[in-house]
């Protein structure tokens, strides 16, 4: 396991590096003005339901895939692979086709507004094939990661920021972004291109048959749907900050995203890494019924990744203000943006160690097909974040929103961590039923 967090967060770790790029690269053409926030805004919209709809196939899929793998054999998987390729191309088609038609409402009708609705309308139409791409790339990528295969998939993320860093130098000389939302729509396909070709040497098909289903998928739609919705919550919880950031004027929102990318990088190369390669591990746990194993893992990787990162963070928030000088202070990015972002991303710093403890909490309940458990915490944390968005805004500005998720993220960690360790009648890693193959906890 170790072995293959490296490798994925090796991937991560270079695809950050060149998402740092692409952030420099962004400062120095784009500076923090109002064309820089028409695009971000539009991107919004795409990728808020890409990551809903389409990236909430992966925890919910890789636990099934091994589930039938291991009691069913290789063929039942491959069978239920197909089954919710072909559902989730089709149901994302018909999602992209809703977004196109509100997109084009939206620069019809926002002509002459004071945030450009126009501009947003047309770049949301430009980037609404991400969704459908989104739904083929994250069913092959959990197909692949249930064999364990990291390497192809944790590939495909540097395409992204190499293709879009490419057409921002493009969009630079001829002024606009219309060529930087056509390259996001297109990293995309590259992605899904890269992951076909990685598909195939795996041996699987990258269009299974179709044949007549003799298992039921009531629990994975659950499960499925459980988890979008906790999904929504938590993209929505980055999506109101991001509108609320955008009430303060002119810039506030490139500047918000400029403050917390460092912390995005962080919680990509650590966290998001290490629950790529934990959630199949838990899953066969599970599926093996290895309970004394689960929980020792669990413990281990939890306390373990929480101090580290708490560390991490620390030391970053020391050296916040020369981080954003020497990376983002040039071109049009001046002296001002620089003192404002380093308050942003020292904010932002501080829900890393709670992010760590969060993501793998979620992969254990993922892996315990108790992804129900966690609707109630996500809602309430949408509530209290943008509570907080709302009080700290008004007295810290921008670097107040940052400061809310953060506090927010640190409430739902103690809470999650409470529901899984808890102990007593309805203790998540006390009442474990040996002799349940599917429902192994009450």
């Amino acid at each position: 396991m170790l072995f293959d967090t490296l490798t994925v967060s090796a991937f991560t770790t270079l695809a950050k590096f060149m998402g740092a790029a692409k952030a420099v690269v962004l400062a120095r053409v784009f500076g923090s003005g109002a064309a820089l926030d028409s695009y971000l805004l539009a991107f919004l919209a795409p990728s808020f339901l890409a990551d809903v709809f389409c990236g909430s196939l992966i925890p919910v899929l890789i636990p099934k895939l091994i589930e039938l793998e291991c009691w069913e054999g290789q063929a039942k998987a491959i069978d239920l692979y197909g089954h919710v390729l072909r559902r989730s191309f089709r149901l994302s088609c018909g999602g992209a086709a809703v977004l196109a038609t509100g997109a084009a409402a939206v620069a019809t009708l926002g002509a002459g507004s004071a945030l450009n609705l126009h501009l947003v309308g047309l770049l949301i139409l430009l980037m609404t094939p991400i969704l459908p791409l989104s739904a083929v790339a994250n069913v092959w990528r959990a197909v692949l990661n249930s064999q364990r295969r990291f390497v192809v998939p944790a590939l495909t993320v540097t395409l992204t920021p190499a293709v879009i860093i490419v057409f921002i130098l493009l969009a630079g000389k001829s002024g606009g972004v219309w060529i930087l939302a056509a390259g996001t729509s297109l990293a995309s396909l590259a992605e899904v291109v890269v992951l076909g070709f990685g598909l195939r040497q795996a041996g699987f098909p990258i269009f299974p048959p179709r044949r007549q289903r003799d298992f039921s998928l009531l629990e994975f739609r659950k499960e499925y749907g459980y988890l979008a919705a906790v999904t929504a919550m938590s993209a929505g919880t980055a999506f109101i900050g991001q509108a609320m950031a955008a009430a303060l004027g002119t810039g506030s929102v490139s500047l918000l995203n400029y403050g917390t990318r460092l912390a995005g990088v962080l919680i990509a190369i650590g966290p998001a890494a290490l629950s790529v390669t934990i959630l199949p591990r838990f899953s066969r746990m599970v599926a093996a019924r290895d309970w004394e194993r689960l929980k020792q893992s669990l413990w281990r990787i939890l306390s373990g990744s929480v101090l580290a990162a708490g560390a991490g963070a620390a030391l970053l928030i020391v050296f916040s203000i020369p981080i954003v000088r020497l990376t983002l202070q040039r071109g049009a990015f001046n002296a001002a943006d620089t003192r404002v972002v380093a308050s942003v991303q020292s904010y932002s710093l501080l829900q890393l160690p709670f992010i760590v403890g969060i993501t793998i909490l979620m992969r254990i309940l993922s892996a315990l097909k108790a992804n129900y458990a966690l609707l109630p915490f996500s809602s309430a944390a949408l509530v209290l974040s943008t509570a907080l968005n709302y009080a700290l805004m008004a007295r810290y500005g921008v670097a107040g929103i940052a400061l809310a998720t953060s506090l927010a993220q640190a409430l739902l960690f103690v809470a999650l961590a409470t529901l899984v360790f808890r102990r007593g009648p309805r203790g998540f890693l006390k009442d474990c039923d040996p002799d349940g193959p599917h429902r192994q906890w009450n």
